[in-house]
């Protein structure tokens, strides 16, 4: 009998445990309407201090990054042009697209630089941000270290 009581409390208390991990994964992740990973997409989005690019919560690292170039737009301004691998680029796409009408907040290095509004999706690999020049030089500081 009190083999039994144990075996019980035993599959009772691992029951509750992976049950808490669950609900604790869940609260973590985003769920973008589809589940826990819509399209096989890796969305499971932990916050980072001081990522060097977040983009709502979409982290963007060294490796996720295939160009980064500092420009001028037509109107002067200074803006960053960013060529995303495909394995970054899918998940930004999948939540603008579900986040149309949204704000989208834009940090670089744990600092929240803008929050501008998502009129469309992000389609493809490669987008612009703009930014002032001391934003877009830190940028490119945390994205291409140790390229060079």
């Amino acid at each position: 009998m009190a083999v039994a009581a144990v075996t019980v409390v035993a599959v009772l208390s691992f029951w509750t445990g992976s049950e808490f991990q669950k609900a604790q994964y869940d609260d973590l992740c985003l769920d973008l309407g589809g589940g826990r990973n819509p399209g096989q997409h890796p969305i499971c989005v932990l916050e980072q201090q001081g990522a060097a690019l977040r983009l709502g919560p979409i982290n963007v690292t060294q490796s996720d990054i295939v160009e980064f170039e500092r420009q001028r737009g037509a109107d002067g301004q200074p803006q960053v042009y960013l060529e995303l691998t495909p394995e970054i680029a899918s998940p930004l796409a999948a939540y603008t697209e579900k986040s149309v009408g949204k704000e989208l907040e834009i940090w670089i290095g744990g600092q929240l630089i803008n929050s501008v509004h998502i009129a469309e999706a992000i389609q493809g690999k490669s987008l612009i941000l703009a930014l002032s020049r001391a934003q877009s030089e830190k940028l490119e500081l945390l994205l291409t270290a140790n390229t060079h």
